[in-house]
């Protein structure tokens, strides 16, 4: 299992429409194969921004979903009210 951490960096005064669409987006996300689950929700401090975290099976599988057409028009739905590129990591649960 992989867990895929995204920072979205949300435009002042476009937080309503980033949330309506990206709750809209992630359904894309949760059809992908290899995707066990994600949550999602708006970052408390220090800048207006979204974290988004996705259980993948194996990294494989998001790098293969970056691949897809899917991942545009996933992107499609909030990349405009975004202020800069998100910021994405990656990393393996301890037990």
């Amino acid at each position: 299992m992989v867990i895929e951490i995204a920072t979205l960096f949300v435009k002042n005064g476009a937080e309503g429409h980033f949330t309506s669409e990206f709750t809209e987006a992630v359904e894309i996300l949760k059809r992908q194969p290899g995707c066990n689950g994600l949550r999602w929700g708006k970052r408390v401090e220090p800048d207006l921004a979204f974290v988004l975290e996705v259980d993948w099976a194996q990294i494989e599988d998001h790098f293969h979903f970056r691949e897809t057409e899917d991942y545009k028009t996933f992107g499609g739905y909030f990349r405009n009210h975004l202020s800069k590129a998100p910021e994405v990591v990656h990393f393996q649960p301890g037990s």
